[in-house]
């Protein structure tokens, strides 16, 4: 009896229509940057939104949740929980808001501007695998196009673009 052919089957099977779809091709292709955020990422106990929360509180300093939501387009239940597991692994602590009782202020804990460095070099390395098929220009491309989306959609003032 002969061996029986192992048929691989494509990660991925679509149609040529569908690839032509502005929608669907953005949809893939946040799904699969997601993916390989996470994978980088598993072993600080982190996801991708988790180092952009990060990523944000450096640059901004401290801040209200609810204004790490607004520039993360994140939702006040799901911020709720992103802090919360920043908090149990001791990237983040919350304050009470000095001018607004209702608010929490976040700031970033001495241990998480130790490993900021690792996580920063984590997302670059998540991105280069993502991108790796692509030429330095066509890198710089994407993000001028998928930049001027954002900005544009989101109404942010032209002079902050």
């Amino acid at each position: 009896m002969k061996k029986q052919e192992e048929v691989q089957s494509p990660a991925f099977i679509t149609s040529e229509k569908i690839l032509g779809r502005v929608g669907f091709l953005l949809n893939k292709g946040a799904q699969r940057v997601r993916e390989v955020y996470e994978e980088i990422l598993k072993p600080m106990g982190l996801t991708g939104r988790h180092a952009g929360i990060l990523l944000i509180l450096e640059e901004m300093g401290t801040i209200t949740q609810q204004e790490i939501g607004k520039c993360t387009r994140i939702d006040r239940t799901t911020m709720v929980d992103m802090v919360d597991d920043l908090e149990r692994l001791g990237l983040v602590e919350r304050q009470e808001h000095p001018t607004d009782r209702r608010s929490h202020a976040i700031f970033l804990t001495p241990k998480c501007r130790e490993v900021l460095p690792s996580i920063e070099r984590l997302c670059q390395e998540a991105e280069s695998q993502f991108l790796d098929c692509l030429t330095p220009k066509e890198k710089k491309d994407l993000i001028q196009i998928l930049r001027k989306l954002v900005l544009s959609h989101y109404a942010v003032p032209k002079a902050a673009r």
